[in-house]
């Protein structure tokens, strides 16, 4: 009898163990919740993580976002892939694929047909395309900004301080979202031309991509021969060729006589750094329109890795939302308070900036 009992009570205890290792093995299909197993892959578009743009933007967010919660830059956490040709987009994609990262992050417009095929192809897998709108999808995330309102405020900007009453603005290539650029702009020098009393002549052209600085350079080149004294540019790499074509002007000039540059996606204040005649160091950056794309990208790991992927939605950020901002550079004070309030009303609605 004593027997039996040990030996039912064997059963039960083997029995139990063995539910309890079934329970424990590993179950692969389980969504990723933990931060530690959220990889993350961004592959830029053909300019890299070194673009001074946004690019560079969405990298450095990335970036922060890995230190803070000790994952590793590599394979089993996060890296970036840069793509040597608008051909390779898909291949690249692949490649992050098969390295097993659990979320593709894209960066830019020229990126989202490919991620939309990689979403429709990989159901199980989380993208996100920076820059743009997209379908939806339940694995697909868009992320887009209120180019518009900034550029607004870069149109203030440019208005209160240009000499020549002429300013520019040069664009990447023709689309929705450089629309919004060119939109904002004019809206924003024309507001502020109508207070001042003043005709403030915009004059725009487009460079056809964001790679070719050499032909922004001779965009830009001809805008300042032809008076203009403040050029915004939001054309991706290919604006550093306007910083080159200011800078070849002012480092003949004294300082009071420099032409400015408006930057975009980042703060490219160290681009305006020079020496103007005679040798003093100065700075034409006017002041930057910056997209917060590391925030944005930060902000999507975070939910992620909490098992809250946006998919099928389309974030925006904007003034509102701290998404879109305008550094103060080398404003004037005048100028920098203005700014400020026009900011406010848009905030507040006062101000209905069209983007198209």
């Amino acid at each position: 009898m004593k027997l039996n009992k040990k030996f039912n009570l064997l059963l039960i205890t083997s029995a139990i163990f063995l539910i309890a290792s079934a329970c424990s093995k590993p179950n692969h299909n389980k969504p990723t919740n933990k931060k530690t197993d959220n990889h993350i892959a961004l592959i830029s578009d053909v300019n890299g993580i070194k673009d001074n743009s946004l690019n560079q933007s969405a990298w450095d967010g990335l970036k922060d976002y890995g230190t803070k919660n000790d994952l590793s830059e590599g394979n089993k956490g996060y890296d970036y892939f840069v793509p040597k040709d608008p051909k390779d987009y898909q291949a690249t994609i692949d490649e992050a694929l098969d390295k097993n990262f659990s979320t593709i992050i894209s960066v830019g417009y020229t990126l989202k047909p490919n991620i939309i095929k990689a979403a429709k192809n990989n159901p199980k897998k989380n993208f996100v395309v920076i820059d743009a709108p997209t379908p939806k999808l339940k694995n697909l995330t868009g992320i887009s900004f209120k180019n518009q309102e900034g550029a607004y405020l870069a149109g203030v900007a440019a208005a209160y301080t240009t000499k020549s009453q002429t300013v520019g603005i040069v664009l990447g290539q023709n689309s929705k979202e450089m629309t919004a650029f060119k939109s904002g702009f004019i809206q924003g020098v024309r507001a502020t031309s109508h207070k001042l009393h003043r005709h403030i002549k915009v004059v725009s052209q487009t460079v056809g991509n964001f790679s070719d600085t050499n032909k922004a350079h001779d965009i830009a080149q001809e805008m300042y021969n032809k008076k203009t004294d403040v050029i915004f540019q939001a054309a991706g790499k290919s604006g550093r060729g306007v910083f080159k074509a200011a800078e070849e002007i002012n480092q003949a000039r004294p300082v009071g006589q420099k032409v400015w540059v408006i930057g975009s996606d980042e703060d490219q204040a160290k681009l305006g750094d020079y020496l103007a005649k005679g040798g003093q160091p100065s700075n034409f950056t006017l002041t930057s329109v910056i997209k917060s794309a590391d925030l944005a990208v930060e902000d999507i790991a975070n939910q992620t890795a909490n098992g809250k992927f946006p998919g099928g939605k389309n974030l925006s950020y904007g003034l509102k939302n701290k998404g879109i901002s305008l550094v103060q550079g080398n404003l004037s004070y005048h100028t920098w308070i203005k700014v400020q309030k026009a900011k406010q009303k848009i905030i507040e609605g006062k101000i209905k900036v069209e983007k198209d």
